[in-house]
């Protein structure tokens, strides 16, 4: 056998060398992509883990609860502008609800200022065909007087104390004793009912009768006047 001249060998050699040259850097990208892969794994996870996590979050995220007009209408409609207060009537009726789209408890509360004189009392109330107060197109029958008491209201004057002045008005000092909002709470929590009703929400209604005496008369004064629920 005829042994290589020294040019062949060292082409040989040459070309051995590519191929160790070439198989290396196979080797070398096969190692970045099982790294890649090694690290696109778990960040492939974290995101899956991520997203069912937010999926989870907007399926357990707790629903609001939301005060309306009669009926769940928007808040709105209710009618507390503009009473008339010359007539033999003293009274007016409105119709709210408490609602959600998961039964809740909560302590209803009222705040109102005192400009005008109004008395203010919330009954609980029911969808009635029978119902004597209309509203919004609806019938309700007036249920029982809603038990509640005021958390700042002086005994004597019946005006707001100062109880609530810095978390209302803050270090200003110039309100009117009328101008000092009076805050009324339930005495206990209310709870929604078990089961969702026509407008397809979980709902509870209530009256809030307004009264009031001759010595108010119509004029241009002004109250203001919340319902809030939490």
């Amino acid at each position: 056998m005829n042994r290589p001249t020294d040019e062949q060998q060292d082409r040989m050699e040459e070309n051995n060398t590519k191929s160790l040259s070439q198989r290396k850097k196979r080797g070398v990208q096969a190692v970045i992509i099982a790294a890649a892969a090694l690290i696109a794994i778990p960040v492939l996870a974290w995101l899956f883990i991520q997203r069912s996590m937010e999926t989870m979050t907007q399926i357990n995220m707790p629903y609001a609860l939301r005060i309306g007009a009669g009926n769940v209408k928007p808040v709105q409609q209710l009618e507390l502008s503009n009473i008339d207060v010359s007539g033999e009537q003293k009274s007016k009726d409105v119709v709210f609800c408490v609602y959600s789209e998961e039964s809740k408890v909560y302590h209803l509360e009222l705040a109102h200022t005192t400009n005008i004189g109004f008395q203010y009392t919330i009954y609980k109330a029911s969808i009635s065909d029978a119902g004597k107060i209309n509203y919004l197109g609806r019938q309700y029958q007036q249920d029982e007087l809603l038990a509640g008491k005021y958390l700042n209201q002086d005994k004597v004057s019946k005006y707001a104390t100062k109880a609530y002045h810095q978390m209302t008005y803050g270090s200003y000092a110039g309100v009117q004793a009328s101008a000092e909002p009076l805050y009324w709470i339930t005495d206990s929590q209310e709870s929604l009912p078990t089961a969702t009703d026509a407008t397809g929400y979980y709902v509870n209604y209530y009256i809030l009768h307004i009264s009031w005496d001759e010595t108010v008369q119509n004029n241009k004064e002004t109250d203001m006047v919340y319902l809030m629920a939490g």
